[in-house]
């Protein structure tokens, strides 16, 4: 599977402290990623880097 790489940016939630990662559009429509699709969030350092690496484990029916 080839990478693509993109850039994103962390935003505040709205009323919490968390923050949001937002998916990139030609992401969306390529990956077919749907609102209510659930993924698994794995955190972990390579080499000093942080590594967010996120797996979808429930894709919805449109």
């Amino acid at each position: 599977m080839a990478e693509k790489e993109n850039t994103v940016k962390s935003r505040y939630h709205y009323g919490s402290n968390s923050l949001d990662l937002t998916i990139p559009s030609d992401v969306v429509t390529s990956k077919g990623i749907n609102p209510g699709d659930i993924f698994r969030l794995i955190v972990k350092e390579e080499k000093g880097n942080l590594v967010l690496q996120y797996e979808r484990v429930y894709k919805t029916k449109v």
